[in-house]
């Protein structure tokens, strides 16, 4: 296709005139300045190389993404940008369940799995509505988000509550709203992480990572959301340093393990059966280039350049901005990233950019009393009973009035609310560390008629998050001797309460009453604690199979 083709067809549909004044600016500008629309960099107030107002003034970038901040830190770097930069940058945040990834004092809806798990596309659709204002008035004009990755592997690090879930038109769905709310409020959607995150046990943060479906299957799901969304017109896709080997091996019979690359490097994934087979045309970010999966390949100066030929429009953060800045400008300047693929590039990213409409922000904000309210029942109607084998209904004092609190998480601890609200309930709770010997020695070698005395219920609170760069979500049931496993079950009434990783039943699959929250926020612990002390009563509709694909999970 040629500038004026790609500019004409979806998703940007621009009218002729529009479109040649695009390929005109396009010829207008020095290479230099061609080159920094390719560079999408991360926001810091000050970095190694710098003042971030001097890095957008020399490189002209053509994105920056902001972690959560101020708003009046965000308002500020656009008020510079268009001062000083002749085209304006996205500005963009990860919103996948909250202007909270953008402005660090707002409180998000939990996780888009807590989301889907409502089962109710109007209470998903006002909340993609709130997040949107919230986000498009504090100045960004691009979310990396939907995920609309399947979780179809428990033992993912990754991927988990960023999901909507394990099904198909589940993950449709959820990603509609999603892509729809966001271009309402003028935020383009960035759908990733193309061609597929879930289906391995890696975190291609660290290493690449690998979608092993068969063509076929893949076709029938991920290529099956994939389409959906970019035949309603998604503007934008994110790839992932993920390879997808049975579709290289089955359109290149003769490929070598070795010559297997990733989407974010792969001409094979990004032109045949991106652009080609699925039919998009729009805007291809890479994944952040600093991870793992991505500096496995080629050397970093290679491999920034290899990523620009391969079909990527642009490149999500650097290592040292000179040295990967230098190494594209270079290639483009001899003509190793060709003239046509960096015209490719810029017609898309400038294209993308003619999509926002030059008209105001979303000025009125939603009442604060509402939000809240919708953010209450968001919560209220996510939360999972997904096992109860002993037919509970509630913590009462009468029978559960001494609490065992079993509280294991892999950075955060929500037991001090938990604690507070339990005893403001009339309970006692007893909470012993992970590392208190004393009480695994009674727990594994002492008396099970004086635990049975003690304790009258034992609660876990499990907040396993899904997090960059760790290679296991799973439980660890504590140091030195795994005092904290679920000993008493038969004994003792268990409640497993996990409010991030949704799969813990793979680990303790006899535990009789297992709940997934799929959120440690605040209010996510608290409508929680509300059903259990029976304030509310359990609505989730787990969105993914948290038995794990196991029968004894389903056993008590």
């Amino acid at each position: 296709m040629n500038s004026l083709e790609i500019l004409n067809a979806s998703p940007f549909n621009l009218s002729t005139k529009k479109a040649k004044e695009i390929i005109k600016q396009i010829d207008q500008m020095s290479l230099a300045d061609q080159v920094g629309q390719l560079f999408f960099l991360l926001h810091f107030d000050m970095t190694a190389q710098g003042n971030m107002f001097d890095i957008l003034k020399k490189y002209k970038p053509g994105g920056l993404m902001f972690r959560p901040t101020s708003q009046d830190v965000t308002e500020t770097v656009i008020r510079f940008a268009e001062k000083e930069m002749a085209i304006m940058p996205f500005f963009s945040a990860n919103i996948e369940s909250g202007a909270n990834a953008l402005i660090a004092k707002e409180n998000g809806y939990g996780s888009p799995m807590l989301l889907s798990a409502t089962d109710d596309d109007q209470l998903v659709v006002q909340a993609v509505s709130d997040m949107a204002s919230v986000s498009a008035s504090a100045g960004a004009n691009m979310t990396f988000s939907p995920v609309v990755d399947l979780q179809l592997n428990p033992d993912n690090p990754i991927t988990q509550t960023r999901s909507f879930g394990d099904q198909v038109d589940q993950v449709i769905r959820m990603s509609e709203q999603f892509v729809k709310g966001f271009l309402q409020h003028q935020i383009l959607p960035v759908i990733k992480h193309f061609p597929g995150d879930g289906v391995d046990n890696r975190d291609h943060h660290l290493l690449p990572s690998i979608n092993s479906l068969s063509f076929p299957e893949w076709l029938a799901t991920y290529g099956k959301i994939y389409k959906t969304l970019i035949d309603q017109g998604a503007p934008c896709i994110m790839v992932g340093h993920i390879l997808l080997p049975d579709y290289d091996r089955t359109q290149f019979p003769n490929i070598e393990d070795h010559e297997i690359m990733p989407a974010t490097l792969s001409s094979h994934l990004l032109q045949g059966l991106l652009r080609i087979q699925l039919g998009f045309n729009g805007l291809i970010i890479t994944d952040a280039s600093t991870m793992g999966g991505f500096n496995s390949f080629y050397p970093r100066k290679q491999a920034v350049v290899e990523t620009i030929k391969a079909g990527c429009d642009m490149l999500l953060f650097t290592t040292d901005l000179a040295e990967d800045y230098q190494s594209i400008y270079q290639a483009a300047e001899t003509g190793e990233i060709s003239a046509t693929r960096l015209n490719e590039a810029l017609v898309r990213i400038l294209g993308t950019k003619a999509l926002l409409a030059d008209k105001e922000k979303v000025a009125l904000q939603p009442n604060k009393q509402d939000i809240s309210s919708l953010k209450t029942a968001v919560f209220d109607k996510g939360i999972t009973l997904v096992k109860n084998e002993i037919a509970f209904r509630k913590l009462e004092i009468e029978k559960h009035k001494k609490i065992l609190l079993l509280d294991l998480h892999n950075g955060h601890s929500v037991s001090q609310q938990v604690i507070k609200r339990l005893t403001e309930a009339g309970f006692q709770v007893t909470k012993p560390e992970p590392d208190d010997v004393a009480f695994g020695l009674e727990a594994m070698m002492g008396s099970r008629q004086e635990m049975m005395k003690k304790y009258d219920l034992i609660l876990y609170t499990l907040n396993y998050q899904v997090k960059s760069n760790q290679t296991t979500n799973r439980v660890s049931f504590g140091k030195p001797m795994g005092q904290f496993m679920p000993l008493f079950l038969k004994e003792i009434p268990t409640i497993m309460v996990s409010f991030g990783n949704p799969y813990h039943l793979e680990d303790a699959p006899r535990v009789p009453v297992y709940i997934n929250a799929y959120s440690d926020q605040e209010g996510v612990v608290s409508a929680t604690l509300d059903k259990l002390i029976g304030k509310s009563e359990f609505k989730g509709v787990s969105p993914v199979d948290a038995f794990c694909g196991r029968f004894d999970t389903r056993c008590y």
